[in-house]
């Protein structure tokens, strides 16, 4: 395997020290491609033991097979479960999808289309930009012949659609219609969960036109299991991915590193048929000796002490060798220096190193990575000693990574011992300065300029946050730093962290606490965001029964349970659910509140609402008035909330086609909100898009048009062009303008 002791001004080149077992293995497995359904060769053991280094080896043996063979060209990628965003499968997809499409110019239309279309459903205001999708990508294509990716309207004439688009897409629209015409009917989880098949016909195309092969290595593939492996099914995790190999058959060997072996056998025995699981043991003696030769340590009783010491993982040899080159720069190695196994070997490790150093790498052990600004700020925040100016010096360490953009980590068993061996205060006060650090990066947030180094920032604090924050205050915390990104749609990003403080809340406080249930909430509102009606519902109906059960059958908190469900019923058309939910919501405040309390004008204002969409509007009408009423006798006449009744109820009698009172209130409350918030607050653009509105249905075409640009110009501005607001405005403009009534 590749161990990588360094001198201390640059990194020296690693010596692969060949198991040639685990090489055989590969090109055995490599030349029987083709002759079972499915091949899969999995290599496990133990951090440290090599795995990695075997994994960047293996692609060197299918470059040479490429560059022997000109008949038979073999396309290959890796992927690293490491990187956590790539454990989602529809980011892995995306990103397998990604990486051959721009080193192979693989099509994958099918799984471009079902994203497109899974996107789209999940974000049905949202439209679909052309340059978020690569040369080649069919989505791009579609949107050149089309103003709009709408699904219901394309799918179903794929044939047709094709033959609108560049002449290689008629063969695939041919072969797959049938599978991508019920992309319409599907619920938005019934797409997600089909998405590794889509991908799997597409490169399964592909093989079949070239006769080429692949190879997918997939790395640390523990990783899917990170706080998860008590969570229902343990093979229920990688699922997914069964559903993708299982769609590609006799061309593709799948090789799979990880620290235990695969179960799937225990899913269906008919996967011994394809797994070929090889355990990578410990480094045989004479290659551990060749390797330590190798770096010039020739003596040889340190040679034994060290070859004993690291137990046959080469990680501890690499520690060993650094640990020999330290001692050696200061005065003469001798084998007590290398004594105790295996924790002696962090022992040692550190007594060899300065005061500053030993200081400096107990505070980069708390942060998972850093890049060399960060680096400074550390060890200046925390008075390391260390210059700043040697970030190198520091980084040529054998267990110190950099890669090509400068992002820095430590190998994750030194980086525990460290973590362990420290004061636990003091790493307690890192991880609460890395939470600043990452929360002061997501400050006055624009959600339409968020990120993927916001996104990083988010699951950094996330991380840190829940090393520091108690349950209670982690909970607190989230929803806050969180609110920008949800409202920006960013629900696949944020609904593992509140499932994780989910589970958190429970561990400390059990099922039912107050704290479960305003995460469950929370969640309940996010599934119900991404089109998960079921998860949704189950979780909104554990929240009402939590609040029941520990609450008061009167107390207001209870109230805004009950509303939020009531909320999600309407949206579901469940109306004889919702009226009940709102009127006890209405009922409670009403009981417990003061009779010209604000709360109740807002409820009375919702449960309005509620009535103006099923068209009940003189039960509507006097709710609003009463509503209109102690918000007019409680507040201030310039107030916001009186802008936003008068707003309600101005749509109210537009609905009623009464146009004049619509228009009185309409204006009033436009007065208000720019007085307030100045001209180009997105309530103003909200005002002048309904007034828009009423003239339009009023026949004043040419008073609504300049209202709908101002409107437009501020959402732009303030929203982005993809806020669902600025594109109902941008299609009331359009329609209004191509209807020829100007």
């Amino acid at each position: 395997m590749s161990v990588c002791p360094t001198n201390f001004n640059e990194k020296v080149e690693c010596p692969f020290v060949d198991r040639k077992e685990f090489i055989e293995a590969f090109e055995k497995a490599f030349n029987n491609i083709d002759q079972k359904d499915y091949s899969i060769l999995v290599y496990y053991g133990v951090a440290g033991i090599g795995k990695t280094s075997l994994r960047k080896k293996l692609p060197t043996l299918l470059e040479k097979h490429n560059e022997s063979d000109l008949h038979t060209r073999v396309i290959w990628t890796s992927i690293d479960f490491a990187t956590e965003q790539y454990r989602q499968p529809y980011k892995f997809l995306e990103v397998l999808s990604s990486q051959l499409r721009q080193k192979y110019n693989i099509k994958f239309n099918s799984f471009d289309i079902a994203l497109a279309t899974y996107w789209k459903k999940i974000n049905p205001h949202n439209p679909l930009v052309k340059e978020n999708y690569s040369e080649g990508s069919i989505v791009r294509d579609v949107l050149d012949v089309c103003d709009e990716f709408v699904p219901v309207n394309l799918i179903p004439n794929v044939l047709n659609l094709a033959k609108s688009l560049p002449e290689h897409y008629q063969k695939w629209a041919l072969k797959r219609k049938e599978d991508i015409s019920r992309l319409p009917e599907l619920e938005p989880t019934e797409i997600y969960e089909r998405l590794p098949v889509y991908l799997a016909h597409d490169l399964a195309d592909h093989l079949q036109n070239t006769s080429e092969f692949v190879v997918i290595f997939i790395d640390t593939y523990e990783a899917l299991w990170e706080k998860e492996r008590d969570n229902g099914s343990f093979n229920s995790r990688d699922e997914w991915l069964r559903k993708l190999i299982e769609n590609i058959q006799r061309s593709c060997l799948w090789v799979i590193f990880g620290r235990e072996k695969l179960r799937w056998e225990e899913v269906d025995e008919d996967w011994k048929n394809y797994l070929d699981q090889q355990k990578i043991g410990k480094l045989p003696e004479e290659d551990a000796l060749d390797l330590l030769k190798h770096f010039g340590i020739t003596e040889e009783d340190i040679q034994k002490v060290l070859i004993e010491s690291s137990e046959g993982v080469p990680y501890y040899l690499e520690l060993s060798i650094d640990t020999y080159r330290k001692i050696k720069k200061k005065k003469q190695s001798a084998p007590e220096n290398f004594a105790k196994v295996p924790e002696g070997i962090f022992c040692r490790f550190v007594k060899y190193l300065d005061r500053e150093e030993k200081e400096t790498l107990k505070i980069l052990s708390v942060p998972r990575y850093w890049n060399r600004e960060l680096f400074k700020i550390l060890v200046e925040e925390f008075n390391t000693g260390y210059p700043a100016t040697s970030f190198s010096e520091l980084h040529s360490f054998s267990f110190m990574y950099v890669d090509e953009k400068g992002k820095c980590s430590m190998h994750q068993l030194m980086r525990k011992s460290l973590q362990d061996y420290q004061d636990q205060d003091l790493k307690k006060e890192v991880h609460n300065f890395m939470l600043d650090f990452y929360s002061n990066q997501l400050k006055d947030l624009d959600i339409k300029a968020i990120t993927p180094e916001h996104e990083t920032a988010l699951t950094e604090a996330f991380y840190h946050a829940k090393e520091t924050l108690e349950a209670e205050d982690l909970l607190d915390w989230f929803i806050t730093v969180s609110y920008q990104f949800n409202i920006a749609a960013f629900w696949q990003l944020i609904t593992p962290m509140y499932e994780e403080i989910l589970r958190i809340l429970e561990a400390k406080l059990g099922p039912e606490h107050l704290y479960v249930e305003a995460t469950l909430n929370y969640l309940a509102g996010l599934y119900r965001d991404m089109g998960n009606y079921d998860k949704a519902l189950l979780l909104f109906q554990r929240d009402l029964e939590i609040s029941e059960k520990l609450l008061d059958p009167q107390d207001p908190y209870l109230a805004i349970t009950l509303n939020n469900f009531a909320g999600f019923y309407s949206q579901l058309g469940d109306y004889e659910k919702a009226l009940p939910l709102f009127q006890r919501a209405l009922e409670i405040r009403e009981k417990m509140l003061n009779s010209q309390d604000p709360a109740i004008a807002t409820t009375l204002n919702n449960l309005a609402d509620f009535y103006r969409k099923i068209g009940y509007y003189e039960k509507a009408l006097p709710l609003f008035q009463r509503a209109l009423g102690i918000i007019e006798k409680v507040l201030d006449p310039q107030d916001l909330y009186l802008a936003g009744a008068l707003n309600n109820l101005a749509a109210l009698y537009d609905s009623m086609g009464d146009y004049e009172k619509a228009l009185s209130l309409y204006q009033r409350a436009l007065e208000i909100f720019e007085e307030n918030w100045g001209p180009q607050h997105p309530y103003v653009a909200t005002i002048l898009n309904n007034l828009a509105v009423l003239y339009d249905s009023m026949g004043d075409y040419e008073i609504a048009v300049p209202l709908y640009q101002r409107s437009l110009e501020i959402r732009e501005k303030v929203l982005g062009s993809r806020h669902p607001d600025t594109i109902t405005t941008r299609n009331n403009l359009q329609t209004l303008l191509s209807n020829g009534k100007l």
